[in-house]
């Protein structure tokens, strides 16, 4: 086995996605992963075609069939773990313990172990044992959105959630591995929430919807994404402005200049937004989804395709970088996507054979390396010094991370041009320092000093390289020939600093035709599939408006954290390329695999389930939903119980689950007729009791009133010294030993930090003032 982590020996108990999906990230990077299947097989052997979604999940591990019922099966199991560095769960809490693997047995086999353990609530507080679907999850976590007027509110597409669990399982496994190393005397055991894990992926609406209310505005006040998802002559298209500028550009390339002034009248659904798309789809229709790209590009617009599992193989930026592979099967080969990173160094092996169900094992590889000690358990990324050159919320996350276990993160803006995410949530413009003052900068920037140098100066680029030349770690996420045209690429630091590690986070990757397209996270999702994959059947589809630009960080995090282990044992440093296109079509991989196997299109399934009936349902509180599923015959029985109706359990049209799918409309009437007449709360509380998944559509005014996040402390509170108190989220699990906070310090003012920074160089006080005076570096933006 080679790899960045090559020696790293994982086993890997549970099925499904979220487990898998965060050890076919190590495995890609080189670990050995031995999986760990009940006698009848992951689940997930079964699901779609000839298991092709198995294969890509699973490719290059080996499997060993148990059964927890014969001990002969737990003790292969032991010997396994005995001879682990790290141990991934995602089994329902307190089911290892059932199995004679508690946490003191664990300890006795192998006292250097880590354990990662991935659950829907977590594995302590009030929630912990709460029954979960997809939907449901996603509904606790405020990921059931309003995503087409007039209807009840849909869940993301795919399984998108569950593949988030396994990098955040798998970015925190890989920390938890420097802990265990530093050589602490017990387990070190990871808690990761898929809960928190969703809530950590939306662009802080709890911060958002705190500012609105200060400002006398309701909490959940949103605007539309514009132009967004539009039909053109051929297709679907995303038309994404992001900024004041964007929106002019648009009116002026649809020959609506009447309309640049009316941008959030628009947004917000005045009357100007049905006049504005009356008069704009005529020139949509006229217009090939290709030529709107090209042209809103050269604008530079932000646009993309709105791809699927067929179209996507054949976009040009995709296919010319070679991204989709051929995966072999157990049937016959699949379609899939490749490694969601590029390293330049370890590069990711071709597509292997997933493994054959088996009772056997082939043992683990002859030798191990050690992996290299945290000098601070607390801090695990202590010593680690970057340079952080990013922008809105991609590469910002990563830094984000690695500054709250420990890292020096120096963020660089400047007063010319600030990092762009200050500008996000435009219409809280209040006051001089309104660039200050942004809840999605903010969240994002936390644990980082701050510095400005105006990159366009001589002495700006010279003061950058000179940063970057005693950095550990670059990271970026512009369009690539943004940092180029400043020396600042991969090659032109290597001269200065052999061993740099550069993360290099561009939308749409270093090559290919599309390299210099400007994007953000609309674009990405658009682009990816999973705005194909999320709506209802009958409508358009629709963006999912967060997890693109974290995904990618945290992606990249487990790279770099590869990375960073192969260059303690080598002494070399290496490129890393995560494309962000990449990472969002990796997180997005059935209707491409399924395409492939079948030749047919998965369509949008709103908020329904290939195997049991659901759905988002009205309360009695307006603008209030609720989501439910029914799973099996017990469910629907105990749905009856609780709706007062028995009856409704000898109702033919209900009294098989294939019954229940093929009617799933009068389902879905008979539900809402009784959840209309009933609070939020009581429906929940009444159908939780009796192991029904339920759950509120959370919203972002509540979502400082989850007593689970409160019990596990994924809040945590921090004064900023302009806006004072806020409770910023955290990282949805925790490590054990590790640290006892999620961030080390408030997000930083603009330059707050130049001359902390400048004289650590060794510029002396004269000559800080002196590029103060040049508008070289400042602390206020130019002309406030």
């Amino acid at each position: 086995m080679t790899g960045a982590l090559a020696g790293l020996r994982v086993v890997e108990i549970g099925g499904q996605i979220a487990g898998p999906y965060c050890t076919k990230l190590l495995a890609d990077l080189g670990a050995e992963v031995h999986k760990v299947e009940p006698p009848a097989g992951d689940p997930l052997r079964a699901w779609g075609s000839d298991g092709g979604l198995f294969a890509y999940l699973n490719a290059g591990k080996s499997a060993t069939t148990a059964d927890p019922a014969v001990s002969v099966n737990i003790d292969a199991v032991q010997e396994l773990i005995a001879g682990a560095d790290l141990l991934v769960e995602s089994l329902a809490p307190g089911t290892l313990d059932g199995w004679g693997l508690d946490a003191d047995v664990l300890q006795r086999l192998n006292p250097r172990l880590v354990v990662v353990r991935i659950s829907g609530f977590g594995q302590h507080g009030p929630l912990r044992g709460r029954e979960t679907t997809p939907l449901t999850m996603q509904a606790a976590a405020g990921w059931v959105n309003d995503r087409e007027p007039g209807r009840p509110p849909v869940q993301a597409g795919l399984r998108i959630p569950e593949y988030i669990a396994g990098g955040y399982a798998a970015m925190a496994a890989l920390t938890a591995v420097r802990i265990a190393a530093a050589g602490v005397d017990h387990l070190v055991e990871v808690d990761v929430s898929v809960l928190e894990c969703l809530l950590a992926t939306l662009p802080y609406p709890m911060l958002m919807a705190e500012r609105l209310m200060k400002m006398g505005l309701p909490g959940n006040a949103k605007g539309a994404p514009m132009l967004g998802i539009v039909k053109a002559a051929d297709g679907w298209v995303g038309i994404n402005c992001l900024t004041g500028q964007h929106w002019l550009d648009v009116c002026a390339m649809v020959g609506l200049p009447e309309f640049a002034e009316h941008q959030i009248a628009i947004m917000i659904g005045g009357p100007e937004r049905e006049e504005f798309f009356a008069k704009v789809q005529p020139w949509l229709d006229a217009m090939p989804v290709a030529e709107i790209v090209e042209l809103s590009q050269a604008m530079r617009i932000p646009a993309a395709p709105v791809t699927d599992g067929a179209t996507i193989l054949h976009c040009p930026q995709f296919a010319e970088r070679g991204f989709f592979v051929e995966q072999p099967g157990f049937g016959g080969s699949s379609t899939r996507p490749g490694a969601p990173f590029r390293l330049s160094k370890t590069p990711v092996p071709a597509p292997r054979q997933a493994p054959a169900l088996s009772s056997s094992r082939t043992g683990w590889s002859a030798t191990t390396k050690g992996f290299t000690p945290a000098t601070d358990v607390t801090q695990p990324f202590a010593g680690l010094k970057v340079f952080d050159l990013s922008t809105f919320w991609a590469g910002a996350y990563l830094t984000c991370y690695l500054g709250a276990f420990g890292a020096d993160v120096v963020k660089v803006e400047s007063i010319q041009r600030p990092d762009g995410h200050r500008y996000s949530g435009s219409l809280l413009r209040t006051g001089d320092d309104w660039y200050e003052r942004g809840p999605l900068w903010q969240g994002t920037n936390l644990n980082k000093r701050d510095i400005t140098l105006d990159l366009s100066s001589e002495a700006g680029r010279d003061l950058a390289l000179r940063l970057a030349a005693e950095a550990d770690v670059v990271v970026e996420n512009f369009s690539p020939r943004v940092v180029e045209q400043f020396g600042l690429d991969y090659d032109s630091l290597l001269a200065l600093n052999p061993g740099v590690i550069m993360v290099r986070m561009p939308g749409f990757g270093l090559a290919g035709p599309w390299r210099d397209y400007v994007g953000w996270a609309l674009n990405i999702e658009q682009l990816s599939g999973m705005s194909a994959s999320t709506g209802y059947p009958d409508g358009p589809p629709c963006n999912l408006q967060g997890p693109a630009d974290p995904i990618a960080g945290v992606h990249a995090a487990v790279a770099l954290q590869a990375a960073i282990e192969h260059r303690n044992r080598t002494g070399e440093g290496q490129l890393i390329e995560v494309a962000q296109i990449e990472v969002g079509a990796a997180v997005a991989a059935e209707p491409v695999i399924e395409f492939s196997l079948t030749g047919q299109l998965p369509q949008r399934e709103g908020n329904r389930h290939r195997e049991y009936v659901q759905g988002v349902y009205p309360t009695s509180s307006a603008d209030d939903w609720v989501a439910l599923s029914v799973r099996d015959d017990q469910d629907w029985a105990a749905f009856a119980e609780a709706a007062g109706q028995p009856a409704l359990v000898e109702d033919a049209r209900f009294a098989t689950a294939q019954a229940r799918r093929t009617n799933h409309d009068a389902f879905d009437a008979v539900v809402a007729a009784w959840t209309r007449e009933c609070e939020p709360a009581a429906i929940v509380e009444e159908l939780s009791s009796r192991g029904i998944p339920a759950e509120r559509v959370l919203t972002p005014d509540r979502m400082y009133e989850i007593e689970q996040l409160d019990v596990r402390e994924f809040y945590q509170e921090l004064h900023h010294p302009i806006t004072g108190a806020h409770r910023y989220p955290g990282w949805p699990f925790r490590i054990s030993p590790g640290p006892d906070q999620h961030h080390r310090s408030a997000p930083p003012t603009l330059g707050q930090h130049n001359a902390e920074v400048l004289s650590e160089l060794g510029l002396s006080a004269e000559q800080i003032e002196a590029l103060r005076a040049g508008d070289v570096i400042g602390e206020r933006l130019r002309d406030q």
